[in-house]
């Protein structure tokens, strides 16, 4: 065997390993996590580092996040060092007021510039309709009280009046789920993840049952329900402790979320066959996080068709079989749809439930009678869900590089014959959308790259051959010096956008490997 496929296996083995030690998973940290717990838990450990982190993390136009994903992000950040600067506790001062004062400026300055305009993008993020209205009438609270009070940064901009809801929103709903918990009327545990934004003003609500002390596996939904610092044994703070304790004081948009690490990292290498060894204690684990219903990205939140075609894919990849049927639970005969009364169908939902579908029939052909239909039926979906440029776009990615190379990927491995002029659309898009040696956000980004290269190694034509190879040769100079961190551009959608670590770099990694293996005409 030559050094380089050694390489790959140890830095899959170890990654693997990495996840198996850790029931949390690596996921960046976010911005809108972190002002929410600085306005909703000034009295948690790490309070000075978020302030900080808020500070550093806003751009000079006074806004945060990336772009096309600013709005929730900048709220979330203007609203906690507006609270800050209102309450002036003891650790709000950890920062000078000033440099607080200025930025809350400057970021509900960008905010009123955005919402001034006429259409108002809105990113599809978790909550979203119920999360810009809230965090907008929180933050005209503030600038109406620095008005009042003639503060000398603060009132000149609260003198533009309250900034504007935009449409696309639902404030009447808010309204009602925020009645809803105020008078003690239980909501679906599903809504528990934005506790922070819809719950009631009662301390531990007794309506609300954290599971291993997290609020619907959210940080910023666990603050909010304890309101104030509990007794030191409490399960939801030794939870909220051992979260920011792992990132000196930041917050991820959620956590523990292991069975989607562990599964994407799994499926990752399965798909691109990179050597590894799958640790044992991994899929015991995934086969404990099946449930009848399926399974979860983590405890805490609701089971999903996502995660549960990942696990079962990853499972069955590896000796494990266990029935489809807790998947079919979410085919509604047209297509997957990811969670009951779902806004938005997610194609890569789909694109992994295909897969989940057709491995099995391709080890069991004997269970057609069960999957064939549906796995035809998802096929078809996904290829009339492309788009005419031939790229996919999906709710839970914010690049449509991401949606394409799980889509494109699906139809090349259980398509047919019948799905692959999609698939060589997809090939054509990419060809079309390089810039130099990246794919991608601005001047793109490795994790982008890396789908693009994926996707660019799924075609069969030889009239593109050379341009193809050329593009795989390309990236590989990518993503041979890339380096993925928690500081990693943030493209995963959830409440805020983020990045799980651990998974982009088992992208990197396979996606690497795969080109070194076409290199070797593998």
């Amino acid at each position: 065997m030559s050094a380089a496929p050694l390489a790959t296996t140890t830095a899959a083995d170890m990654l693997l390993h990495e996840a198996a030690a850790d029931d949390w998973a690596l996921i960046s940290p976010s911005v809108y996590e972190c002002g929410r717990i600085v306005s909703e838990a000034p009295w948690l450990d790490g309070h000075p580092a978020r302030l900080r982190f808020l500070l550093a993390e806003q751009a000079t136009d006074g806004g945060w996040g990336l772009a096309g994903f600013r709005l929730v992000t900048s709220l979330s950040a203007t609203e906690a060092l507006l609270t800050a600067c209102d309450r002036g506790l003891p650790q709000d001062r950890a920062v000078p007021t000033e440099e607080l004062a200025g930025a809350a400026a400057a970021g509900a300055r960008a905010l009123r510039g955005w919402l001034d305009e006429p259409e108002v993008a809105l990113p599809d993020l978790v909550a979203i309709e119920v999360l810009v209205p809230r965090l907008i009438d929180l933050v005209n609270d503030h600038l109406r009280r620095f008005e009042a009070a003639h503060h000398p940064v603060l009132a000149p901009v609260a003198g533009g009046g309250p900034l504007a809801t935009p449409p696309g929103t639902a404030p009447e709903i808010l309204r009602r789920l925020r009645g809803a918990t105020a008078a003690g009327h239980p909501v679906p545990p599903k809504l528990w993840h934005s506790w922070e934004i819809i719950g009631s003003d009662r301390s531990a609500d007794p309506a609300v049952t954290p599971v291993s002390g997290s609020v619907g596996c959210s940080p910023a939904a666990t603050a909010a329900w304890l309101r104030n610092r509990p007794e030191a044994d409490h399960p939801s703070l030794r939870y909220l402790d051992a979260v920011q304790a792992r990132a000196d004081g930041l917050f991820p948009v959620g956590a523990p979320m292991p069975h989607f690490e562990r599964s994407w990292i799994i499926n990752l290498f399965q798909v691109h066959r990179v050597p590894c060894r799958v640790p044992e204690p991994v899929l015991d684990a995934l086969e404990l996080a099946l449930g009848e219903d399926g399974a979860a990205a983590g405890d805490g939140l609701p089971v999903d068709a996502d995660d549960t075609a990942s696990v079962l894919w990853a499972l069955d990849a590896h000796g494990r079989s266990p029935d489809l049927d807790s998947l079919l639970r979410y085919y509604d005969g047209t297509r997957f749809y990811t969670y009951p009364d779902e806004r938005t169908p997610s194609p890569t939902a789909n694109g992994h439930a295909l897969e989940a579908l057709g491995h099995r029939l391709d080890r069991r052909p004997d269970e057609a009678d069960r999957y064939a239909a549906p796995a035809r039926v998802t096929r078809d979906w996904l290829v009339d869900a492309q788009a005419a440029d031939g790229s996919w776009a999906d709710k839970w990615h914010g690049s449509p590089y991401y949606a394409t190379a799980t889509c494109a990927n699906a139809l090349a491995s259980y398509g047919g014959a019948q799905a692959r002029p999609a698939v060589e659309r997809a090939v054509d898009w990419i060809l079309g959308t390089r810039q130099g040696d990246r794919w991608g956000h601005g001047s793109g980004t490795a994790e982008e790259t890396a789908y693009a290269a994926w996707i660019l190694s799924l075609s069969t034509r030889d009239d593109r051959r050379a341009e193809i190879r050329a593009g795989m040769a390309a990236a590989r100079a990518t993503l041979a010096a890339a380096e993925i961190t928690p500081r990693t551009p943030a493209l995963w959608i959830g409440k805020d956008i983020y990045t799980p670590v651990r998974i982009v770099r088992a992208t990197c990694l396979a996606v690497l490997h795969r080109l070194d293996g076409s290199a070797h005409g593998d």
